[in-house]
């Protein structure tokens, strides 16, 4: 597939997620997520896209498992599990909180399964909540600017359809 392609090929390269994992996006993650780890009892949490480790550095979590489609050789806290894997092929453990931070929209047009089961996949993994940052634009130029790595995925549209009935979605 041509998202994971480009994904494997940047992460053998620069090793870098991009902005949304340096500065004041970072930090607002960072806080953010350690909030409500803290305000929700939260021991356990599934990375969907572990990506650079930034986030997963600067959380405060007990247990922390990170899948991504690349082998990572980025070094990490003891308490962080990596696993390379398809996102929608992932079979461990649920936990209390599963993130998808900045991937839904790197998932291309064309590959509309795939983004449909990677959804179905890491809502079945969370025993408790779901965190999902991402781009669900109604923008038509969004596409045309970023061609080469971004598409807009209409994953809300996709949640509402397809889990409405067990899912509340906040945003």
């Amino acid at each position: 597939m041509r998202s994971i392609d480009i994904w494997q090929q940047r992460y053998r390269g620069s090793g870098n997620s991009g902005l949304g994992s340096r500065g004041h996006l970072l930090q607002f993650k960072v806080d953010f997520i350690n909030s409500f780890i803290e305000e929700n009892n939260i021991e356990t949490v599934l990375d969907f896209g572990h990506g650079d480790l930034e986030v997963a550095n600067g959380l405060v979590v007990s247990d922390y498992t990170g899948i991504d489609i690349f082998e990572s050789s980025v070094s990490h806290e003891s308490h962080i599990k990596l696993v390379n894997s398809r996102f929608d092929e992932y079979d461990g453990d649920s936990v209390d909180l599963v993130l998808c931070l900045d991937v839904l929209y790197h998932i291309l047009q064309g590959e509309e399964k795939y983004l449909c089961r990677t959804i179905d996949n890491l809502i079945e993994k969370a025993n408790k909540f779901v965190i999902i940052y991402a781009q669900n634009s109604l923008d038509p130029f969004f596409d045309k600017q970023y061609t080469e790595h971004l598409h807009n995925s209409k994953w809300i549209q996709y949640i509402q359809k397809a889990h409405s009935d067990n899912l509340t979605l906040i945003h």
